[in-house]
């Protein structure tokens, strides 16, 4: 286990000279080294040769963040570029093996998993994905390997500039505008309805709902031609790249208003501590978990308990 008190070094070299751009940051206690750069020097770094090999990679900007891994990460992330769906993107930080020794494919992947993992858990920024990473099975030599060199690895991405794994901490490349808004749903214009924080005295229906999404768990139900997420429920933290701008707005109303509380031990996720009233069900769902594809609100069943005098 890594002790925190221990004394690190961090060595920062600019193959290219200059205070801003291509930085290589390595440690020489370490077998792994990450290079920063503003995507707009992909080319310059692309051509002096330094990043080959399989790796892990971090894309970052306008609070967004994408995790990837590749055996070609020059050509991944010229790929990357070109794709409108990653136009957030302003800075990459990629992962790789020192002196050229690149990163085996297990070593990628299951950085990939963690990193991701790590930056959703973190909260600092909108997580986009693909598919879903998935943690490759390794042996419990190799695990503990790994360990040590991820320790290593998110100090190296912190001192690069990388803040998206703390949480609370600032993404790089700034906080342009927000990604596009997706297309409207369906049911856009009562979507377009106002949300009430703290709503009372609304008698509910006798049915109720229940959301599971990411580990959160929410209950809902019906009054006054609302839908009522109910106190106690779980608003996810993270907020995911496919969001629209009108779910984004409720949710940064939501968590400016004052009535989430932190859950102990638990970063994904806030306590509601008062009743919100949405217009439809699914600008509830897409509200409570930060996801433009959040899944439906299913009836929950009537349970009781006995206690026993």
């Amino acid at each position: 286990m890594t002790n925190p008190s221990t004394a690190t070094t961090t060595i920062v070299h600019r193959p290219f000279g200059g205070l801003d751009g291509y930085r290589v940051v390595s440690d020489r206690a370490s077998r792994a080294v990450v290079h920063a750069f503003p995507l707009t020097d992909l080319a310059a770094v692309a051509s002096a040769g330094y990043v080959t090999g399989g790796c892990a990679y971090v894309l970052v900007g306008n609070g967004t963040a994408y995790l990837g891994e590749s055996g070609k990460p020059m050509r991944r992330l010229a790929e990357h570029s070109a794709d409108s769906t990653k136009g957030f993107a302003r800075e990459a930080f990629v992962i790789g093996g020192c002196d050229g020794e690149a990163f085996d494919k297990s070593l990628g992947l299951d950085f990939q998993f963690r990193l991701t993992k790590q930056a959703v858990e973190a909260g600092a920024v909108a997580v986009a994905k693909g598919l879903n990473p998935v943690r490759p099975d390794l042996t419990a030599a190799d695990r503990s390997t790994h360990d040590r060199i991820y320790n290593d690895v998110l100090r190296l991405l912190h001192d690069a500039g990388c803040t998206v794994f703390t949480s609370g901490g600032p993404a790089p490349g700034g906080t342009a505008a927000a990604p596009p808004e997706a297309p409207p749903d369906a049911g856009s214009e009562a979507d377009a309805g106002p949300m009430a924080i703290g709503v009372s005295g609304m008698a509910a229906d006798s049915e109720a709902f229940e959301l599971r999404y990411c580990s959160l768990w929410a209950r809902a139900y019906r009054s006054g031609g609302k839908f009522v997420v109910a106190a106690g429920s779980e608003i996810r933290t993270a907020t995911n790249g496919s969001v629209d701008a009108t779910t984004r707005k409720r949710r940064d109303e939501l968590f400016q208003a004052g009535v989430l509380a932190a859950i102990p031990g638990l970063s994904d996720r806030r306590r509601l501590m008062v009743a919100v009233a949405f217009p439809t069900e699914s600008i509830a769902a897409k509200v409570t978990c930060g996801a433009h594809s959040a899944p439906p609100w299913t009836r929950l069943a009537a349970r009781s308990v006995v206690l026993a005098t």
